[in-house]
């Protein structure tokens, strides 16, 4: 049945182009001219047309459906702990991962979360159970912030606070976060499986990221520069912000 129904959807198809190429063939000389009929065949612009047709509507239309989610990845303050940060990092399309800390001194808490986005747009489904809290509070998405039912918001921080991506490590993440005294903590894992390295950099004073990586085998000075919203380095790579 499916098939026959095909079918009759194509001929209809072929049924109106023919017809619209007929009045075409049949217009004004002026007409015909100005849409360049006599440059293609009424053959060839039908079984064009009838070509994209047909493979529009036998293709499934999740083809066709919105594949993005919303921007979530980022740091975010959160007016409730000024002096803390969220740290909210995507995994895949359905799943997150936050790191919390409240003080600077505090706790360092990572609690997992599902992403959800449909028509109505994108949530975020936060475990908060390690914090004591709720293990399934919805934050809504909305713009580059996210809202909690309690009325609460987390802002995202601009500038060169992020998750980054480094393609000689596609399968890591780099987190960048502005820190007091004109520090920049920053934190890598090359791959899913291997160590979380903590590097610590320091604005010079052109405005460029002296970062250390003596622990991680390399040179204790070297220079970031932010450019539009990636960190780029001297030998030419660069980490862009997800």
């Amino acid at each position: 049945i499916g098939n026959n129904l095909e079918e009759v959807t194509i001929m209809k198809i072929i049924t109106f182009f023919l017809a619209i190429s007929s009045t075409v063939a049949f217009s004004t000389p002026k007409l015909a001219s100005s849409i360049h009929v006599n440059e293609v065949s009424r053959r060839g612009f039908v079984d064009g047309v009838v070509s994209v047709a047909a493979i529009s509507l036998l293709q499934p239309s999740s083809a066709f459906a919105a594949d993005d989610i919303a921007p979530i990845n980022g740091i975010y303050a959160d007016p409730n702990h000024k002096n803390g940060y969220r740290v909210v990092r995507t995994i895949g399309k359905t799943s997150a991962s936050v790191t919390l800390q409240d003080e600077p001194e505090g706790p360092i808490i990572t609690v997992s979360g599902d992403i959800n986005t449909s028509g109505k747009g994108t949530t975020v489904t936060l475990d908060l159970s390690p914090k004591g809290g709720p293990k399934d509070v919805v934050a809504i998405v909305k713009g580059s912030d996210l809202y909690f039912p309690d009325g609460n918001s987390w802002t995202k921080n601009s500038g060169v606070d992020g998750i980054y991506s480094d393609p000689n490590h596609p399968d890591g993440y780099r987190v960048v976060r502005a820190s007091s005294g004109g520090n920049v903590m920053i934190t890598l894992q090359d791959e899913p499986s291997g160590p979380m390295v903590e590097l610590v950099g320091k604005r010079s004073s052109n405005g460029d990221i002296l970062i250390d990586f003596s622990s991680k085998g390399g040179p204790k000075d070297l220079a970031a520069s932010f450019k539009g919203d990636k960190l780029v380095f001297p030998d030419g790579n660069a980490w862009p912000k997800l």
